[in-house]
């Protein structure tokens, strides 16, 4: 998923220097409609990326899988997620490369979508799933900083604004392919669409992609690049992030950095949205809804989080303390309509589809609406040749998060039912309000 202090500069759209250090990286200057192109080109790879949790678990539902086994699946991604979210980015940013990174990584998933195809049992979906994540881990924060990258410091905060909206676009695409599908073949056959399309990716983002210009004293997978890599994959800097020996709760929240709480802020908050999420799509199945009607509901939140992030998000008040605590107030409200779900499902009633769709979609809305101003003030509080390796801190916080909520989401609504996993979930999300208004410096105009 760097703690440094607000950078100025790139406000006043000098990308050129930083804290007095020249950068090395020749001009970068990429055209609207060029960058544009390249952002629409990376539609058919967020198809492919987007909406494999969910398959997996409708897979892992049609086997016979427990809710509580359904927390040991994600968590597994979860981790693969949190461990190599700062993997891609540091190797992102070592080389400057997001191009060549993004088109290996649509080629890796190729055989790990047709491995999940193929897969039967806990074990399997479980192992392949988290080679899956680790590898499309890298897709987003690479994708995010070739974004801020080209536009030079100038209004790069509508432009992430409008690749999360091309994110959300590639989803709901995607989504309604499997929609679509779902009505004529079996769940696990929806993984060859996604391996093909991971193909037609790549393809895509190498004829269309351009890979921002660096100059001699940095040339892409140098001698230097490469044993970094060697370094880095090694278990010990791994294990070096995962050794719980270094994690110190601390006395006074006060005394953490800025960014510090709010990677603090986005473990909680994060931790109880995935002991909610873990028991989602088991309860949609328990109020009868069928595997076409749970991925048509995706459907409408992926238009709601694209909307969200294409118009409102742009807009919403400079006062992001305020925002914040509101936005998580309201989810935390939704998770805890969820809670009374499980009565509904004990009496045949019409339309059953029509809350779940209301509460995520307003889930989804608040979420597009809270993750742009935490991602942009997260790449605002790093060095310049260190904001990919931010983006990949914030996205594997929240990798840890969902691996240990959805292990304990899993658990508690397996041993005591749906009704108290959620109302778990509610107290959980409560929790960030008071860290998100510990930090003092949140205006990023």
């Amino acid at each position: 998923m760097g703690y440094l202090i607000l950078d100025v500069a790139l406000y006043q759209g000098r990308l050129d220097s930083f804290c007095g250090i020249k950068l090395t990286r020749a001009s970068m200057n990429v055209e609207e409609p060029q960058r544009l192109r390249w952002q629409l080109a990376m539609i058919p790879l967020f198809m492919a990326v987007g909406n494999p949790g969910l398959l997996v678990t409708l897979v892992a539902l049609a086997q016979g899988s427990s809710v509580a086994e359904l927390g040991v699946i994600s968590a597994s991604g979860s981790v693969a997620n949190f461990v190599f979210s700062l993997v891609w980015g540091r190797l992102s940013d070592e080389s400057w490369s997001r191009r060549r990174y993004l088109i290996l990584l649509s080629l890796l998933m190729v055989p790990l979508f047709i491995a999940l195809s193929l897969s039967v049992g806990v074990p399997q979906l479980t192992t392949f799933y988290a080679l899956l994540i680790a590898v499309g881990s890298g897709v987003s924060p690479i994708a995010v900083m070739y974004t801020v990258d080209s536009c030079m410091g100038k209004n790069w905060q509508t432009m992430v604004s409008r690749l999360n909206s091309i994110m959300s676009v590639g989803n709901i695409i995607g989504l309604l392919t499997y929609t679509f599908a779902a009505n004529y073949y079996p769940t696990h056959i929806l993984f060859y669409i996604s391996a093909v399309v991971s193909i037609v990716a790549s393809l895509i983002i190498w004829r269309f992609g351009t890979e921002p210009y660096i100059s001699l004293e940095r040339q892409p997978f140098s001698a230097r690049l490469l044993h970094s890599v060697e370094s880095f994959l090694s278990p010990k800097p791994i294990l070096h992030h995962l050794d719980l020996r270094r994690i110190k709760v601390p006395r006074d929240l006060s005394s953490l950095k800025p960014l510090q709480l709010l990677l603090l802020a986005s473990f909680v908050h994060w931790l109880g949205i995935s002991v909610y999420v873990v028991g989602q799509t088991p309860m949609m199945k328990q109020l009868s809804l069928t595997n076409s009607e749970i991925l048509a509901i995706n459907v409408v939140n992926g238009v709601c989080a694209a909307s969200s992030f294409a118009w409102i998000a742009p807009r919403v008040s400079n006062d992001y303390k305020k925002l914040l605590s509101r936005l998580i107030s309201a989810r935390a409200l939704l998770v805890l309509g969820w809670a009374t779900f499980p009565y509904l499902s004990a009496y045949p009633i019409s339309y059953s589809f029509v809350l779940p769709l209301l509460f995520s979609s307003a889930i989804n809305v608040f979420y597009a609406m809270m993750w742009l101003p935490i991602t942009n003030f997260a790449i605002s509080h790093a060095s310049v040749d260190r904001r990919s390796s931010v983006v990949g801190q914030l996205i594997s916080v929240t990798g840890l998060a969902s691996a240990v909520g959805s292990l304990v989401g899993g658990v508690i609504i397996t041993v005591y039912g749906y009704t108290v996993g959620f109302s778990l979930a509610f107290v959980i999300i409560l929790f960030s309000i008071p860290v998100i208004t510990k930090i003092e410096v949140f205006d990023l105009n």
